[in-house]
């Protein structure tokens, strides 16, 4: 069954899992990755911080539903390979380079009441040059939005909303100075 008739179906019955896209590259941050001036990196590890509420990188509740990611159940590989999608896109990335980036899932919060959805991401990514950590931040983004009273409205815009924090986020680190600081070309 699509995303889309998950979504159709969740709404009509009321208790499903609903899973995010695969992550697609964005063009925005693929103009990001080329005017940031940075070195083609690879990926390490992504997981949840030790200090997280466990149950974020698993699933979100929204109306009787649960939002969960296609990649090994977990979002803080979705995170991953959306950054692996970007960085591929703008020929950043290189598994065999001398930096590697690394990543902890910090915050993940979707929230679709009768009103104003709200969806929340958070990480703490990791540089690593050579063996040395050269970069360690922890990097927000939010969004809002107007909700539905109706269901089959406001869920999928809930998961469109939440899903796009993803690509923001990684927006975020490219645009980051002390990130572009930490891996010159």
């Amino acid at each position: 069954m699509s995303a889309l008739a998950g979504l159709a179906f969740a709404g009509l019955t009321g208790c499903a899992q609903l899973p995010l896209g695969e992550p697609a590259a964005s063009f925005g941050n693929i103009e990001k990755a080329g005017r940031s001036g940075t070195a083609p990196v690879a990926v390490g590890p992504f997981r949840l911080d030790p200090d997280a509420a466990p149950g974020i990188d698993a699933g979100l509740s929204v109306r009787s539903n649960v939002v969960v990611s296609p990649i090994q159940g977990s979002f803080a590989q979705y995170l991953r390979q959306t950054l692996i999608t970007d960085l591929q896109a703008a020929g950043l990335y290189d598994p065999a380079s001398p930096s590697e980036i690394s990543g902890f899932l910090t915050d993940s919060t979707l929230d679709v009441p009768l009103d104003t959805g709200h969806a929340s991401l958070g990480a703490r990514f990791v540089v690593v040059r050579l063996g040395k950590a050269v970069y360690d931040k922890e990097l927000k983004v939010s969004a809002s939005w107007p909700s539905s009273f109706v269901g089959m409205e406001a869920i999928p815009s809930g998961v469109n909303q939440y899903g796009a924090l993803y690509h923001t986020l990684v927006g975020k680190l490219l645009d980051d100075p002390d990130y572009q600081a930490a891996n010159p070309k």
